[in-house]
């Protein structure tokens, strides 16, 4: 009997708790007016007024931490599309300033795009994606549309060392470009000192220095560095001269190559030598 109950409950327990909730449903009804059930429903709508109370800041908290977080990453993607777009324009108005160069000069150039720069602050370098095979050779004169940067030092097929001028291993004979007092320039491993040049001469902060005509690695008339410091010291027979590269190297991603020799034709730079 006991097991002919059970497997009678298990084969219709949907039925049996239909019936049992149906059943309890219509006592319920039958008490409606009673003064316990009034009790219990007022109790009920008490409850879950309180419940709803205290869970509405909870869920407005949860939402509005979940928008500020989607609004922090959506700001961060566009704060990095904004950089990207910045990134795009400098080089936009950089190409721009080296197609204005290579138009404003009949020798023939190459664009290149720095794609590694040394972080070594005293012996500086570069690396182009230019070489051998887009015709750029050893040695060759490296430069941007406001001054020079340097030589190639090495090259393969398809990429070139650029030893640019802030490098403990370039001296540069320079002279200045208002005056023709004669220098040489040289990275200190902090910043460009212009050395023997001597007091009688006249030089005063602001002067562009050029390379000069005895440069043996530069051809002459490339503005190198601009003086910001110069005073004439009792100590010794020279200026003490201190000067900014006419060339932003640590902001260009661009530079040019000569392919021709540059001691045939003067390069016209594009920069007012007298500011």
């Amino acid at each position: 009997m006991i097991y002919w109950l059970i497997r009678f409950v298990n084969s219709y327990r949907q039925y049996i708790i239909f019936s049992i909730l149906f059943l309890t449903s219509l006592l319920i009804l039958s008490l409606n007016d009673s003064k316990e059930i009034s009790s219990l429903r007022k109790a009920s709508f008490i409850f879950y007024g309180l419940i709803d109370y205290i869970k509405s800041p909870l869920e407005d908290f949860i939402y509005l931490k979940t928008e500020f977080e989607t609004l922090k990453k959506e700001n961060t993607e566009l704060t990095q599309q904004f950089l990207r777009l910045k990134d795009y324009e400098d080089e936009r108005n950089e190409l721009i300033e080296l197609l204005k160069f290579e138009k404003a000069n009949p020798i023939k150039l190459i664009n290149a795009r720095i794609i590694l720069k040394s972080s070594d602050p005293a012996r500086n370098k570069f690396i182009i994606n230019k070489g051998r095979k887009d015709g750029v050779k050893l040695n060759a004169t490296v430069f941007y549309s406001s001054g020079l940067i340097g030589y190639i030092s090495d090259l393969t097929e398809n990429y070139s060392v650029v030893y640019t001028i802030n490098n403990l291993n370039v001296r540069i004979s320079v002279k200045n470009a208002r005056t023709d007092a004669m220098g040489i320039l040289s990275w200190d491993g902090e910043k460009f000192k212009i050395y023997n040049v001597n007091k009688s001469a006249d030089v005063k902060e602001g002067d562009i220095f050029i390379t000069s005509e005895f440069s043996s690695l530069f051809p002459a008339g490339l503005p190198v560095a601009k003086v910001t410091y110069a005073s004439q010291s009792k100590e010794t027979l020279f200026y003490d001269i201190t000067a900014l590269p006419s060339c932003n190297l640590s902001d260009i991603k661009f530079c040019l190559v000569e392919l021709t020799d540059l001691e045939k034709q003067k390069l016209n730079f594009l920069l007012n030598q007298g500011e």
